[in-house]
């Protein structure tokens, strides 16, 4: 499956830094390409790009451009900053765990059921002051609003209704919130007074953005890891005998394993993008996945190469919309991986099992990474 993905970029590179495909869609694949586009979001707009996948609410601040853009970031960056989660990290560090424990002397699991899709739910909840209770039902519909094919899919009847539910759920506890303040998240973004205060609304569509892609992302991510792993024995070895391997291995799973490989763009204006005139109003793709393996930036751009780790990748997108959980995130992956292989350093895949990514689809995943391991004694 990894060398089939290699053989993607590849061939998509080979298309050019700057292309158009039969839709009139432009693509975007090579490190400097991103980064002009990332750079000039008066030209690429993201907003735009939301207004043709008609979401119910504004998404906070994925569609929103500049100079309006920096006002939710200035409040939001604050609350994810590296000193909220140092303080977060004993409470997840317990939950992650709790959940390994539950299957740890079992002697198999499948990890993304029994952790990938549960462990990010209860860090959104613990980050939001809401009862770990609610986890089961917050991830059912996720689940149900992230289960299509393509951005622009038609929702389907499930679908909406489990829409309609999470906002629901969501303006009941700002409401409760608001009435009854504590020590989290989306109370410390209701005490902003001023020019800075939020409106319901806004904070109806930040919530759905950090529920819908910070849970969702993370989840991904923890699929593909272990799937990479329990196929890589000499690696897995490496990580579960020295937990220092852990942080350079996350940037390269980011970098290879892009879990949001396309981002999308509407231009503002005509503009020339080296050497290719792309008229106003285009929908351009920025190739996440494609420019993280740009052989003029990576020696080994197919492979884990922990050397390469300090040269930065697109895993969390670029410029003033790269993502504002990108410090919450690597922590939750270095939990799960410490957490998860200080228990249980031998696994591989169940026999017969074959684990895959089902495409087109809006993120990279496995359904099912089903795990078999000696049976653990808990430390």
């Amino acid at each position: 499956m990894a060398q089939d993905r290699a053989a993607a970029w590849d061939e998509m590179r080979s298309w050019g830094d700057v292309f158009q495909d039969a839709d009139g869609v432009w693509y975007l694949t090579s490190t400097e390409a991103v980064q002009l586009a990332a750079r000039q979001p008066e030209i690429f707009s993201s907003a735009r790009a939301w207004d043709f996948q008609s979401s119910e609410v504004q998404q906070i601040p994925n569609a929103i451009d500049p100079p309006a853009h920096a006002r939710y970031r200035r409040s939001l960056d604050p609350m994810l900053r590296p000193a909220i989660v140092n303080g977060l990290e004993p409470e997840l560090r317990r939950q992650v765990a709790e959940l390994i424990d539950a299957f740890a002397d079992r002697g198999s699991c499948n990890i993304v059921a029994e952790l990938a899709a549960l462990y990010p739910t209860q860090v959104f909840l613990t980050l939001y002051g809401l009862p770990l209770s609610d986890r089961d039902m917050l991830t059912r519909w996720v689940r149900v609003i992230l289960d299509r094919p393509h951005i622009d899919t038609a929702p389907s009847e499930e679908h909406t209704e489990a829409t309609h539910a999470l906002f629901g759920y969501v303006r009941g506890f700002i409401n409760a919130k608001r009435a009854a303040p504590g020590d989290d998240m989306i109370s410390r973004l209701l005490a902003l007074d001023g020019d800075d205060a939020w409106t319901n609304e806004e904070l109806l569509g930040a919530t759905y953005v950090m529920i819908i892609a910070g849970l969702d992302t993370v989840r991904n991510a923890i699929s593909l890891a272990f799937y990479r792993l329990a196929t890589d024995p000499q690696l897995r070895r490496r990580i579960a005998s020295d937990p220092e391997v852990i942080p350079p291995f996350v940037e390269e799973l980011l970098r290879l394993d892009t879990v949001a490989p396309f981002l999308p763009r509407v231009t503002i204006q005509d503009v020339e993008l080296l050497g290719r005139h792309i008229p106003a109003s285009s929908r351009v793709l920025l190739a996440f996945g494609a420019a993280n393996r740009d052989k003029s930036r990576y020696a080994c751009p197919h492979a884990v190469d922990l050397s390469q780790a300090d040269l930065g990748h697109f895993g969390f997108g670029a410029g003033v919309h790269r993502c504002l959980g990108s410090h919450l995130a690597r922590r939750e992956l270095r939990l799960v991986l410490e957490e998860f292989h200080r228990r249980i350093p031998e696994y591989e895949l169940a026999p017969g099992s074959e684990p895959r990514i089902e495409w087109p689809a809006v993120t990279l995943t496995y359904a099912e990474v089903p795990l078999v391991f000696p049976r653990s004694v808990h430390p």
